[in-house]
């Protein structure tokens, strides 16, 4: 960029969206980012969507995943893809189910005779809502939908779908906590603050240290709104 070579850089289009993406990231032609994202040096971005103002920390694999609004994901967090038959087959190889496997220098198959990839959401194997924490080292399994406001902790390995707004951890990932009551959780699902404008965002973003205020600044604003008052 300093000296005039922007034109030959493949991450110059990413830059001109106000997105933060370290130099020595790789994000390959076939993904997305909605904007304002941050992606943090070492982390491949493939075949994937980002949401709006999402970002993820250093040396994170993301493949074939969709990942919403305003998530945080912190650093050496991998996508895992690949199945291999664990009962009724003799072997794991890949070799005596799969032509195609890249990996298997050598087969005994001429037609594919087991599923190797699951999806969340074709074409994605992994799916993540809006206002997702996930904590660093964790892997996802290919398959998982993570729902709106999963905090996944340090380390965890997650297996299965997430709850909204649930506090899951471990090897495999299991529910910790709660963030909210039944009824706020129900309150946040409704309002989806993340698809709300930026402006929105910033009139109300004083109320989101307190989830009581929030419920009731919103609770007061659609009652006049549908007053007239």
């Amino acid at each position: 960029m300093q000296y005039g070579l922007g034109e030959y850089l493949v991450g110059t289009p990413f830059l001109e969206l106000g997105h933060d993406i370290d130099l020595d990231t790789y994000i390959d032609a076939q993904s997305v980012l909605e904007g304002r994202n941050s992606i943090s040096s070492g982390t491949n971005v493939i075949e994937s969507y980002i949401g709006y103002a999402s970002y993820i920390a250093g040396d994170s694999q993301i493949i074939k995943t969709r990942i919403g609004r305003y998530c945080s994901i912190g650093p050496n967090v991998k996508i895992i893809r690949g199945q291999h038959p664990v009962k009724e087959f003799v072997s794991t190889y890949p070799g005596f189910y799969s032509p195609q496997n890249s990996a298997a220098t050598v087969s005994f198959c001429t037609h594919n005779l087991f599923d190797e990839f699951k999806y969340s959401n074709y074409p994605y194997a992994v799916s993540i809502g809006n206002d997702v924490w996930i904590g660093a080292d964790v892997r996802i399994m290919e398959g998982v939908k993570i729902a709106d406001g999963t905090i996944i902790g340090a380390g965890g390995v997650v297996v299965k779908d997430t709850e909204p707004y649930m506090i899951l951890g471990g090897v495999p990932a299991r529910l910790i906590g709660e963030r909210f009551s039944k009824r706020q959780i129900e309150f946040l699902l409704e309002l989806k603050w993340w698809n709300k404008s930026e402006d929105w965002i910033r009139n109300h973003a004083a109320y989101f240290k307190n989830i009581h205020e929030l419920e009731k600044v919103i609770g007061n604003e659609y009652f006049t709104e549908e007053n007239g008052l």
